[in-house]
């Protein structure tokens, strides 16, 4: 069966190509950036998008909690707590998100 050999000036033509297309796709959100910020749709949604996405996980985090066998789901609703009061204290959501996770780690390795 024949090997088939394909051009130098098609390989050329293919890299040309994607290099323009990556180039373009890379720099579509930089030239649309300013249309789309003026958009009072997605201004909205950017300030109650965050908030939105956070109760989702939360919900999707809880839904499975088994409150009726041990250990009645004190780690995950401790660190929930945990979470909630230094984001409510610092304003920071790394740090909420942090200490939440550290103390669901060491509440089911280390005590349960």
């Amino acid at each position: 069966m024949p090997v088939e050999t394909i051009s130098d000036g098609r390989v050329l033509a293919v890299i040309l190509v994607v290099a323009v297309v990556t180039v373009a796709l890379r720099a579509m959100p930089y030239v649309a950036m300013d249309a789309l910020s003026r958009n009072g749709y997605l201004l909205h949604l950017g300030r109650k998008m965050p908030v939105g996405v956070m109760v989702l996980l939360v919900a999707y985090t809880l839904q499975d909690v088994d409150l009726s066998a041990y250990p009645y789901g004190l780690p995950i609703l401790g660190s929930a707590a945990v979470a909630l009061a230094l984001y409510w204290f610092t304003r920071n959501a790394l740090v909420g998100i942090g200490a939440g996770l550290a103390c669901h780690l060491v509440a089911v390795n280390g005590l349960v």
